[in-house]
């Protein structure tokens, strides 16, 4: 009796902790979800710290530690003189200093870096976003298709039901009631595959939010036919100015330019300045000693050569991301203006009495108005109808969060 009990409350437990919430999500709470959980953005976030740990090095007073030196030995004195031992010892204590400006233009590149990796965290900020409202009209889509498909299978169950009532009386042939079976598994099969879909659809949202293997239950909300008033070409091509990777890119030409003025002045000697004091059995000295490496081997040849190869490598690919999102901009501005075309030839109102004005055929099929065959095929066009409208929805939420996505901005 024991046992069983424990093997309930195991079971009671492992139900509580693996069943999923019945909770729907919301695309409010999936972006925030993506924000707070997302690895690339988490990564770039502890890139941010580094960036700072790297400004804080390079605000300091001074890039070397004081040297300290000390010296000792121990001598044994001339018998002639006297016996014994004597003891010598010295301390020395240096410090090297910049000369040629290095720390002012060390801080200037440390800052434009940060800046450089704030900008890159709002552009990956700006990216999940609209990857998150892709992949939530996408399972919103497909939570609508499901419903779609039950009510298509409905009216192919009602059909079916019809034609083999029909077919007892005589008033249909056997390859109707034939056709009817297929079409009637047909809308199963559909059911099936839209059910898979949506559930990949939420597995894909997941991904994109950063979340654990648990399945959400379904999202919230439907697809709307929103008929955007778009804004002139220009002034969407202006908005492109205000992309926060533009931004990135741009500062990191400046930064990259900035650490070829550092490496430079790198190259200067630093020298170093430094006391001594050194005592023996005679005398204690005391002086100021200055030291300066000669730039004989290394002038800093090869880190001249790196920061002058990076510097061009900004450029490149500034200027190459300015061609890409002009490109991008042209194809966003071009499909978002077609979607919104071809959602605007559907009404809603008719699209969704198409299907109901079936259930007004299959009566008078039931009272034998109308034939089969007229009745199958009014069926196929309203549901080619029903599925159109529903692709015509998603590539128009689609269309626009792309074109939001290149402009860094809202069209709603």
């Amino acid at each position: 009796m024991i046992r069983l009990c424990m093997m309930l409350l195991w079971f009671g437990i492992v139900g509580a902790v693996s069943a999923p919430s019945s909770h729907a999500m919301t695309l409010e709470e999936a972006m925030a979800t993506a924000l707070r959980q997302n690895p690339e953005l988490q990564e770039l976030r502890f890139e941010a710290e580094s960036a700072e740990a790297q400004l804080d090095k390079a605000r300091l007073p001074l890039i070397a530690n004081p040297v300290l030196e000390t010296s000792g030995s121990r001598r044994e004195m001339d018998p002639e003189e006297e016996a014994g031992w004597v003891t010598n010892y010295g301390v020395r204590l240096s410090q090297e200093f910049e000369v040629a400006g290095q720390r002012s233009i060390r801080i200037e590149v440390a800052q434009k870096n940060l800046s450089r990796v704030g900008f890159e965290i709002a552009d990956r900020e700006r990216m999940l976003r609209h990857e998150v409202k892709e992949a939530y009209a996408t399972a919103l889509a497909s939570k609508e298709r499901i419903s779609l498909a039950k009510e298509v299978l409905k009216l192919r169950e009602d059909l079916l039901d019809l034609t083999r009532t029909k077919f007892r009386a005589g008033d249909v042939s056997a390859l109707e009631v034939n056709l009817a079976e297929v079409e009637a598994v047909k809308a199963r099969s559909e059911l099936v595959a839209a059910e898979q879909s949506h559930r990949d659809a939420i597995l894909s949202l997941q991904g994109v939010m950063g979340t654990g293997i648990d399945l959400l239950p379904s999202v919230e909300g439907e697809l709307t036919p929103d008929v955007i008033a778009v804004p002139d070409r220009q002034t969407l091509r202006n908005a492109l100015r205000k992309r926060p990777d533009i931004k990135a890119a741009a500062l990191e030409v400046e930064r990259s330019n900035r650490a070829v003025d550092l490496v430079r002045r790198e190259a200067v000697p630093n020298p170093s300045l430094g006391a001594f004091y050194d005592r023996d059995e005679l005398r204690s000295d005391v002086g100021m000693v200055l030291s300066i490496s000669i730039p004989l081997f290394d002038r800093k040849q090869a880190e001249r050569r790196e920061a002058r190869a990076k510097m061009e490598q900004a450029r490149i690919k500034r200027a190459g991301l300015d061609l890409t999102i002009e490109r991008e901009f042209d194809e966003a501005y071009t499909n978002l203006i077609s979607s919104l075309r071809q959602l605007s030839l559907y009404k809603k109102e008719i699209v969704v009495k198409s299907l109901e004005n079936l259930d007004l055929l299959n009566l008078a099929f039931k009272e034998g108005k109308i034939g089969f065959y007229d009745i199958r095929l009014a069926q196929r066009d309203a549901i080619d109808v029903r599925f159109a409208y529903l692709d015509a929805l998603l590539r128009a939420e689609q269309a626009i969060n792309n074109m939001e996505r290149t402009t860094g901005g809202s069209l709603r």
